[in-house]
């Protein structure tokens, strides 16, 4: 009887167990559809933000390319130029590409509208890479024609560079002494990298850059010229300069000699030199000799150089005015005092003439009457 019932309990449990297995793998299906419909939804925004993301670059890039094709065919001279040179047809080629490209990009927008990210992104990567192809090919297209122009207007530009440089090199050549060979031969060697018919035929032959490196090349020896110029002007000017400084001392004795005969003949040479801003003779020799020297410690900057000369100069002419204005002043004094006495002289030497003349008129009138000559009959 105990048998009985525990084969019964088991058999109960069994049947149980056997019911609720099912539950449980209904129950198993739907946890993995739950997970199921979890999990994808990171990697759908995943999907849709870099879909919609590649579709704004390559939205961008078709209008960078559609601009750049906009401004090929409104340069009616180009397109011309193109066509006879046989690439119109690769540029509408190309062009027919990047509209089919844009169709892709279309068909992306659509399926991302439709939650198609995966194919959406495949459609716009492929477009991506037709606009790459179309942006060389054109790039490449102009290139061919662009090329040959842009080298003929190097050219040009390196000839007309080469004739200014010979122009410079004939201006520094009627500047420069004859004597000076360093300038000379800087000069010949520099000409020599300037044969304007030798760089024709190197740029006919497509060697541009041997003829900019001759310019180049010409241009450094031509500054060298200057500067061994400009040396040499400096040391011309410095020569004058001294030439200069040896008459103006020389201006230096002249002028003490005048002061030395105005104070002899009575001119107050103080009064002289205090109008014009000394104190004594002393002082004034003392300045021409600071100016003298200050010219001389500035032998690098002509321009200060020359205001000191012309202070100097300055400086002499208003002294030797100065002497002369009062020495002629004395002079004329001296001549107008001489002139009053010599009026006064000859006014009394007149008057005993006068008087002379009447006396002798009067003796000669008695004598006349008491002469025993006229007196006789």
């Amino acid at each position: 009887m105990l048998m009985k019932r525990h084969v019964a309990a088991l058999f109960l449990l069994s049947i149980i167990l056997l019911s609720a297995a099912p539950m449980l793998v209904f129950a198993d299906e739907d946890n993995e559809e739950n997970e199921d419909a979890t999990e994808p939804e990171p990697k759908k925004y995943f999907f849709t933000m870099r879909a919609q993301k590649l579709l704004i670059s390559a939205n961008r890039t078709a209008n960078r390319i559609e601009i750049y094709i906009e401004r090929i065919y409104s340069n009616e001279s180009l397109i011309g130029n193109l066509t006879e040179a046989g690439l119109l047809d690769d540029l509408e080629g190309n062009v027919t590409l990047f509209e089919d490209a844009k169709e892709l990009l279309k068909e992306a927008s659509e399926e991302i509208e439709s939650n198609n990210y995966e194919d959406a992104i495949d459609k716009i990567i492929e477009a991506m890479k037709i606009f790459r192809e179309v942006f060389v090919a054109l790039h490449k297209i102009i290139e061919d024609y662009v090329a040959p122009v842009r080298n003929q207007m190097i050219a040009q530009g390196l000839i007309v560079a080469m004739q200014r440089a010979l122009e410079r090199i004939e201006r520094i050549r009627t500047l420069a002494p004859e004597d000076n060979e360093n300038i000379t031969e800087l000069l010949e060697e520099t000409e020599q990298l300037l044969d304007i018919e030798a760089a024709k035929k190197m740029l006919a032959e497509g060697n541009v850059t041997a003829v900019a490196h001759n310019l180049a090349e010409a241009n450094k020896l031509i500054g060298q010229a200057y500067q061994l110029l400009k040396k040499e002007a400096a040391n011309r000017v410095w020569a004058r300069v001294n030439t200069y400084i040896k008459g103006m001392m020389k201006a230096y004795q002249r002028i003490m000699i005048k002061i030395a005969i105005a104070k002899k003949i009575g001119i107050n040479v103080s009064a002289i030199l205090e109008d014009l801003g000394y104190h004594n003779e002393t002082e004034f020799k003392e300045a021409l000799l600071n100016m003298t020297m200050t010219v001389r410690s500035k032998a690098k900057e002509l321009r200060n150089v020359l205001f000191e000369l012309h202070k100097i100069s300055q400086a002499f002419w208003r002294m030797n005015s100065a002497l002369v204005k009062h020495v002629y002043q004395h002079r004329w004094r001296s001549q107008e005092a001489g002139g009053e006495q010599s009026a006064g002289q000859n006014q009394s030497y007149g008057q005993n003439q006068t008087r002379n003349k009447s006396g002798s008129s009067a003796g000669f009138g008695k004598g006349g009457n008491s002469s025993g000559w006229h007196g006789r009959p």
